[in-house]
């Protein structure tokens, strides 16, 4: 298990539990107390758990993990939602990206096909697609958050404002009958920007995000036409899915050979 998989690991039993114990942690990891004292180290570092006399503590920002951490969360569920999310996409579109781990893996996939315009506030989408220089990339200023490596702010807002796109894919923190939301509010502005600027929006969330109302709204259903995901919402979410016209789209097993070509 690298450094990254068992710190992954250890975020994991926290947020399942609020607290850990190095003991609990050498023992289920099967590594020794002082590896484990290293890497509550370094998780507070970024500020992920607060250490305490014998293990650690989250703190609020253990809701919001920085993407190196959460980009193994999923996985597979994530590489299906992007194959998926990609079969929205044509010749000559111009799309608008925004950012997080599934929208990354969108990047990934749409990267050796057709030529599109793309218009992103997400270092992690740029690279995927700078690779391909067949598409018109463009890729708004802002600040840059560090936990999920996108660009918000005005700089950002009024960059993706200045084009007309026929789509854009979003990712969330949380989908629920209240709309649309992630934990930054800048972040959430931004987002909000792809949505206003495009003529059709696609939102991208694991099984993970439904039912979930976080801090910052990005939008209403009434401003999504398709939701993308992997499992049926709870029962409140998908009445309000019909009440609003969203079509709900479960991404499955059948793009496997797919799957297996993109991200073996």
């Amino acid at each position: 298990m690298s450094p990254e998989e068992r710190q992954t690991a250890i975020i994991a039993t926290l947020s399942a539990q609020n607290e850990v114990e190095v003991v609990q942690l050498s023992k289920s990891l099967d590594v020794s107390a002082a590896t484990i004292r290293r890497d509550l180290s370094i998780l507070e570092a970024s500020d992920v758990l607060r250490r305490t006399h014998g293990g650690a503590v989250r703190t609020n920002f253990a809701y919001e993990l920085p993407l190196r951490y959460r980009e193994s969360h999923q996985e597979r569920e994530k590489d299906t939602i992007a194959v998926s999310a990609a079969d929205y996409v044509s010749e000559n579109m111009r799309v608008g990206l925004s950012g997080g781990t599934t929208m990354a893996k969108v990047g990934r996939v749409l990267g050796p096909g057709p030529a599109i315009s793309v218009v992103t506030n997400s270092l992690s989408v740029a690279f995927e697609l700078a690779q391909w220089p067949h598409h018109t990339l463009v890729v708004s200023g802002g600040l840059v958050r560090g936990r999920s490596y996108e660009m918000v702010g005005p700089a950002a807002d009024h960059c993706i404002s200045e084009f007309n796109l026929d789509v854009c894919i979003i990712g969330a923190d949380g989908v629920s009958a209240f709309g649309i939301s992630t934990h930054d509010q800048a972040e959430a502005a931004t987002n909000r920007a792809l949505v206003e600027a495009a003529s059709r929006c696609i939102i991208a969330v694991d099984h993970t995000k439904l039912g979930k109302t976080m801090f910052s709204r990005i939008c209403s259903l009434d401003s999504v036409h398709v939701l993308l995901t992997t499992s049926t919402p709870p029962e409140d979410l998908s009445e309000a899915l019909e009440q609003h016209g969203v079509e709900l789209i479960l991404a499955g097993d059948s793009q496997e050979v797919q799957l297996d070509k993109v991200f073996s």
